[in-house]
Order: structure tokens, then sequence, then C-alpha cells
């Protein structure tokens, strides 16, 4: 058995698929190590392969805070205390689709 590299596109998909909940495109873009706009192509390809799902979150942050957020886990807000947008686009793996 051959040690190869993960391609970054590969990458890209592992990260999302150890996720706790998903992620949001700038949590995808700082773990995998690439730029926003291209973990959003990569995101798109493996959305266009049946790997991957876009779920758009409505409302942003829950007034309560994070502890009643199923997102908290891998959300980069619930660290760092900043205000999430009004709309929030998690991407997560299909359900019953590939284990990580």
């Amino acid at each position: 058995m051959v040690n190869r590299p993960v391609s970054p596109l590969r990458h890209v998909l592992q990260q999302i698929l150890r996720a706790q909940g998903g992620l949001r495109l700038e949590e995808i873009a700082e773990r995998a190590g690439v730029a926003p706009d291209e973990a959003a192509s990569m995101v798109e390809f493996w959305i266009g392969r049946g790997l991957l799902t876009r779920e758009a979150v409505d409302g942003g942050c829950p007034t309560a805070g994070c502890g009643g957020c199923a997102l908290a886990r891998s959300c980069a807000s619930a660290r760092t205390g900043a205000v999430t947008p009004p709309l929030l686009h998690i991407v997560r793996p299909v359900p019953d689709g590939p284990a990580g």
C-alpha cells in the first residue's frame, strides 16, 4: 500500500465528513487550508456528485445563545463569540452518504 498525499479536493470532503453537524464555507476553507472561493468550487463539485448538501439555516444564531443550537459544536461563532449573518448556509454530508 502506497501512502499518497490527499488532494485538496478530497481533503475538503474529508473535513466536512469529519465535522459534527456540518460546516460553514469559511470553516471549510480554514480547515482545508484553501481560499474561500476554492472551497466553494470544491463544495459545488461534491454537491454535484451527490455526496454533500447545502442547507439554509433561517434566522442565524438563536437568541438564547449557542446552548440550544444544534450547530454549536462546529460553528466558528460559538468558539469566537462572533455574530453570524441572518442567513447561514451549512454544508453537510448527504444523509446515508459515505462515512469519513
